[in-house]
């Protein structure tokens, strides 16, 4: 048996626990109120402090976490404007994912990209497909569009805006009226697609992520409470 080097093996628990911590931080089952104790951290990841300690350093790089003195490291709290600056950079950066994707997308990828919610059922009818599986499959048509820029850059950094939203994404299908909406603009994104029309492509994206500006403002103006997130119980 060759032994595995022990350097590579503290590597791969490092990442495991960055990994693991990340996910637990972006689902929201920490809560932002109280701070994130090492050793409760081991415990759940059943795993040593050291990969723990790596994993948080590198979650505090990304933003994904803060350090409030005195009082210790706790989960990122999104503020509404915080948000909405993001959803300004979203529609600039996914505008131009999807011109980009033209030029990439495949009659098969078009498929696919369509598969995403016609597998889901009828997206239009809550009974039928609730919020959080319309929710995941909205991630999974916008970065879908997002690999198909064959941009590496520019996946990275909508990537990273990704984890910063994603507790607010469920919310903002739930607590809006934006479901319907989001299905008739996801549909006018793919046919620009399917017509090879990059500047209708990146005009569709753009105006399908300034709708959800302007429904996040009109629900937080509605809502003071839009923006005070939960954990999970």
């Amino acid at each position: 048996m060759v032994a595995v080097p022990r350097k590579k093996v503290r590597g791969n628990l490092n990442n495991l626990a960055y990994k693991r911590l990340k996910e637990m931080i972006v689902t929201g089952e920490f809560s932002h109120d109280k701070p994130l104790v090492e050793r409760i951290i081991s415990q759940k990841l059943g795993m040593s402090r050291t990969p723990v300690k790596h994993a948080l350093s590198r979650l505090q790089q990304e933003g994904l976490i803060r350090i409030v003195p005195r009082q210790g490291v706790f989960p990122i709290k999104i503020s509404y404007v915080e948000y909405q600056n993001i959803l300004t950079i979203r529609e600039v950066l996914e505008g131009l994912a999807a011109r980009l994707a033209v030029d990439h997308v495949s009659n098969v990828k078009l498929r696919e990209l369509r598969d995403i919610f016609d597998k889901l059922g009828d997206v239009r009818n809550v009974e039928e497909v609730n919020h959080e599986s319309y929710a995941l499959a909205n991630v999974a048509f916008h970065r879908e569009i997002l690999q198909l820029s064959g941009n590496p850059k520019l996946i990275e950094t909508v990537e990273g805006l990704y984890d910063h939203i994603s507790l607010v994404r469920l919310r903002t299908i739930e607590r809006t009226s934006r479901r319907i909406r989001s299905v008739e603009e996801h549909e006018a994104v793919t046919e620009a697609l399917e017509r090879r029309d990059p500047d209708e492509a990146e005009k569709a994206m753009r105006a399908h992520i300034r709708a959800l500006k302007k429904d996040i403002d009109n629900r937080n103006k509605m809502d003071i409470d839009f923006f005070q997130i939960e954990h999970k119980k």
